[in-house]
């Protein structure tokens, strides 16, 4: 037989199947499918009968299950408690940006002492991370006490202090990793200062809280006379190579080299260390002691809230214990 009959055959053959999968006669009895009424006026010309398979399956909805009007009144509502939650956290956010310092994280109050009965004893240290080369003025910021109302404000301070004589205050600017004790009696030395390479001198005949950090150069590592017609003797060496760094040497065994004698008494203190060291690349130090000269305790011994603001109030860091 011929190829081309045989395919015919075939697809009449798939066509029966296809029919008979449908329902075959049966489904031609039963569904006769659509007919047509005859046109107006002799009657409507709408279609009546069953609808084919087909004509079901175009027609499907996928629609989803109906919801009450009430579900959907209180799913709407729902939707807007969420967008008026939302405007509310933004208005937050912006009303606390208002009152947040631009310095908020770049200077912190790492720690407070404030519950000592001795004014010259209570301090708040303050610690800075900042750009490399960036400084911040910190004069006229202002400390406060959320739980009493005290506010007071950090004053100026010397770069260069001298002991026995007036020295001037200037704004004081920190840079990055300084370190500022705020102390909130009086200066042992009348004055704010900057802690140098000289400082721990001071602690011979003062007391300072926290301790100042004795980094004085030893006087044995200083330029003596050791050679020429002033030159000292090997007594006065001996007793040089036992004086420890930052200290003035007060009493001499008798017997004592002047010209020895006469340079201890002369060089060996805090303001000859400043003229000596001043000029060296690592004089000063990264420390600010700033002394706030009251007479009476400003923070609580128990729950206080302290806050830092910068000069235009703003809220630089809050610490409270």
């Amino acid at each position: 037989m011929d190829e081309g009959v045989k395919g015919i055959l075939w697809v009449f053959v798939g066509i029966g199947l296809i029919w008979l999968f449908l329902g075959g006669p049966s489904r031609m009895a039963n569904n006769m499918g659509i007919f047509v009424k005859p046109p107006s006026p002799i009657n409507t010309g709408e279609t009546y009968g069953k609808v084919s398979f087909w004509e079901k399956f175009k027609n499907k909805e996928n629609t989803n299950p109906s919801i009450s009007e009430e579900e959907r009144i209180a799913a709407e509502l729902k939707k807007a408690e969420e967008e008026i939650k939302k405007v509310e956290e933004a208005l937050k956010r912006l009303e606390e940006e208002k009152t947040v310092s631009p310095y908020k994280g770049q200077v912190e109050i790492r720690r407070c002492l404030g519950y000592k009965a001795n004014v010259d004893e209570e301090y708040i240290e303050l610690s800075t991370t900042l750009p490399v080369d960036e400084k911040i003025q910190i004069s006229n910021w202002t400390l406060k006490s959320e739980m009493t109302g005290t506010e007071i404000k950090i004053g100026n301070a010397s770069k260069l202090s001298y002991t026995s004589q007036i020295n001037i205050e200037y704004p004081v600017f920190i840079s990055d990793k300084n370190k500022v004790i705020i102390v909130s009696g009086r200066s042992p030395i009348g004055v704010s200062f900057q802690i140098n390479k000289c400082s721990g001198y001071l602690e011979q005949f003062q007391d300072f809280e926290p301790y100042i950090n004795k980094e004085c150069p030893l006087v044995k590592d200083e330029n003596l006379p050791i050679i020429g017609p002033n030159s000292f003797d090997d007594d006065c060496l001996d007793y040089i190579d036992k004086i420890s760094r930052c200290e003035t040497p007060l009493t001499f065994p008798l017997g004592m080299q002047y010209e020895c004698q006469t340079y201890l008494t002369n060089e060996i203190n805090y303001n000859s260390c400043i003229n000596r060291e001043k000029n060296e690349v690592d004089f000063y130090k990264p420390e600010w002691r700033i002394f706030l000269d009251r007479t009476n305790q400003l923070w609580k011994k128990d729950r206080e809230i302290i806050k830092l603001l910068d000069a235009q109030k703003k809220v630089v860091d809050i610490y409270s214990y």
